[in-house]
């Protein structure tokens, strides 16, 4: 059926007008002017498409897609509003073929424009850096397996299983109060500064005497951290990592964050770090020792080494590391941490008779 060009067709020439300048705007060829069409037939239309199909990839798909979109469109509604003026016209039947062919090459030109449109699309995605690669891929047999829901993952080492295969660095003699279990865990918190150096028992009650300022003198033995190790006498073991030397002062606290107190109790041992709140870490005097404050001590030892007590305190946020706050010592201990290549030399030292110092 042959009809005049509607205000539809108009506004089809005037997007693919617009969407030749947007896609193509760098052309050799000038823009023609639209020009009012003439009638054409059927055959006409086709033999002209037909013939300007280009052999090649058709840079102009895009716009071919847009219009046959609207032509299509437009073809319903003129038939849908034209029912009678179809069915008197004589030509119909004749045409039908015709019809069919275009309708033919309006389904190619479709397709073809649907493809090139996609591989836009495609060139677009990969400059944009999207990759479906990329996408975590997800077994949906293992995520819908109604056996493996409910299942425990694996637990996490513990600290006995990593403990027992750490190795311990040497020490002078047995200690009477850690065992090698609490060692090896103290060992394991213990600043990195020290670790591979050889433990040296620099002072021990059982050994030197109950005697705070004998213990303050064998500090000077070896400088730098030391290990503080006191056990009472319901079995109870605690203390905390001082740096030596122990030097007496009026109300001067010494001591760096890497210090802590720590206890054996209720069943396993736990270590109290510094909060923060104070630097009330190790407090020397000549009548007691004690470590943290705010408040009260979280560690305290008369100047006798026969009694002592244990109380919350703010520097560790620790909890009472005695069975009681108030406690009797059973026996003090003090190790060293000393570089293997002064080890000897320490360890002489440490037998060797000096004034204020006892004799092994």
């Amino acid at each position: 059926m042959v009809y005049m060009p509607s205000l539809r067709s108009k506004a089809a020439h005037l997007v693919t007008d617009l969407t030749t300048v947007l896609l193509n705007p760098i052309s050799d060829e000038p823009s023609k002017p639209h020009t009012e069409e003439r009638v054409r037939s059927p055959e006409e239309a086709l033999t002209e498409s037909d013939a300007d199909a280009p052999d090649g990839p058709d840079t102009s798909s895009f716009t071919a897609f847009l219009v046959s979109l609207l032509s299509s469109s437009e073809s319903g509604d003129h038939h849908r509003s034209h029912p009678v003026e179809e069915c008197n016209n004589p030509g119909v039947d004749a045409a039908s073929g015709s019809g069919m062919k275009e309708n033919s090459a309006r389904k190619g030109i479709l397709a073809r424009g649907k493809h090139t449109l996609g591989r836009a699309f495609q060139k677009a995605s990969r400059l944009g850096g999207y990759r479906s690669s990329s996408l975590p891929k997800v077994d949906s047999d293992a995520t819908n397996d109604p056996s493996l829901l409910g299942q425990e993952l694996k637990p996490i080492r513990t600290s006995k299983e990593s403990t027992s295969k750490c190795t311990l660095p040497v020490i002078s003699e047995p200690s009477m109060l850690l065992s090698e279990n609490m060692r090896s865990n103290l060992y394991l918190s213990l600043p990195a500064l020290v670790h591979g150096r050889n433990w040296v028992l620099l002072y021990s009650t059982w050994r030197h005497g109950m005697s705070l300022q004998t213990l303050y003198r064998r500090s000077l033995l070896w400088p730098g951290y030391s290990l503080l190790v006191v056990g009472d006498q319901k079995g109870a073991v605690f203390g905390g990592l001082v740096e030596a030397p122990l030097q007496p002062t009026n109300r001067k606290y010494q001591g760096t964050n890497n210090c802590f107190v720590f206890t054996n109790l209720p069943s396993h041992l736990a270590i109290f770090r510094p909060t923060g709140l104070n630097h009330y870490f190790t407090l020397c005097s000549t009548d007691f020792l004690a470590m943290g404050g705010g408040g009260h001590f979280a560690l305290y030892l008369d100047g006798d080494l026969l009694n002592g007590s244990s109380s919350a305190s703010e520097t560790f946020g620790n909890s009472c590391l005695a069975h009681s706050q108030d406690f009797e010592i059973k026996e003090v201990e003090l190790w060293g941490f000393v570089y293997a290549s002064k080890y000897e030399e320490t360890l002489a030292m440490c037998r060797t008779e000096k004034p204020g110092i006892c004799r092994w």
